[in-house]
């Protein structure tokens, strides 16, 4: 009786555990996606959310960040090179450090993960 409890306390100890363990290491990309939102989907569409393509899409072809193919050889530093010093017609992007951050952690935590 007394081991039964015993393990039943350490059962609900540990599994309290790690639920608020599990909450607070969720990472919330909702910023970078604001930024995402604001200053990539003039050019760079988020085809599952159904963008409506632009004229500047149609002639240009940016980048795809929903398809698997674009992030074969794209990194974390390929990607803050470009926001900053720019690309082709693609004009460097103005932001703080923690807004790079933001952003940069969106596209490869949320949209590569979840590309097809």
């Amino acid at each position: 009786m007394k081991i039964t409890r015993y393990i039943i306390y350490i059962s609900l100890l540990l599994g309290s555990n790690l639920f608020f363990a599990g909450n607070a290491f969720c990472k919330d990309y909702s910023k970078g996606r604001a930024i995402f939102r604001t200053n990539c989907t003039v050019c760079h569409l988020i085809k599952s959310e159904d963008d409506p393509v632009s004229a500047f899409n149609a002639q240009y072809n940016p980048k795809d960040f929903t398809s698997s193919s674009t992030w074969k050889n794209l990194s974390e530093k390929k990607i803050y090179s470009v926001l900053t010093k720019g690309k082709g017609v693609m004009k460097p992007v103005k932001l703080s450090a923690e807004d790079y951050k933001a952003l940069i952690d969106y596209m490869i935590n949320d949209l590569k993960k979840n590309s097809q």
